[in-house]
């Protein structure tokens, strides 16, 4: 039953590697059991990052696979390891976090101590959605009295504020 007497490695009972030779007689050379046969992983997406749900095992890189399995969603080309992330709702780089404050898109809020709708110009925050006790405003110019802002009416008095931050 031996299939190549000019070599002791190859025969009936020969151990299967990945190396163009049929190494246990069974007709099949290098087949996905061979004992060092890699592990390859579907990259439906084709953006070079393997689904690590979906492994096959094989000697040679088979059509459709990758060697890495860090992909997080291998139906999106545009979400994978080290991608851009954006507000979107969506975790664009695999580390598990979806639309930190250091998203690329994400907006500068601005606080508003004193709830008129009017923020501080000089204390920011990032985030994809507006945080409580922040808006989109940065005019407000006291921020400590919600009766002073660019809203606010104008009024001659005593104390001589600029109630409308003009």
């Amino acid at each position: 039953g031996d299939c190549d007497d000019t070599e002791a490695t190859v025969n009936p009972a020969g151990i299967e590697l990945c190396n163009g030779v049929d190494d246990d007689c069974d007709g099949v050379v290098d087949p996905s059991t061979s004992l060092d046969a890699l592990t390859w992983y579907a990259d439906g997406d084709v953006d070079t990052y393997g689904d690590p749900a979906s492994p096959t095992q094989s000697c040679d890189l088979p059509s459709g696979f990758v060697a890495d399995n860090t992909d997080c969603d291998d139906t999106s080309a545009a979400v994978y390891p080290g991608a851009t992330e954006y507000c979107n709702g969506i975790d664009d780089d695999c580390d598990g976090v979806i639309d930190p404050t250091s998203a690329f898109d994400a907006l500068t809020w601005y606080a508003d101590a004193d709830g008129d709708l009017y923020g501080e110009a000089a204390s920011t925050t990032l985030a994809c959605s507006q945080p409580a006790g922040y808006v989109a405003d940065n005019t407000d110019c006291d921020d400590a009295r919600a009766d002073i802002n660019p809203g606010a009416t104008e009024v001659c008095d005593a104390a001589d504020e600029d109630e409308d931050c003009d």
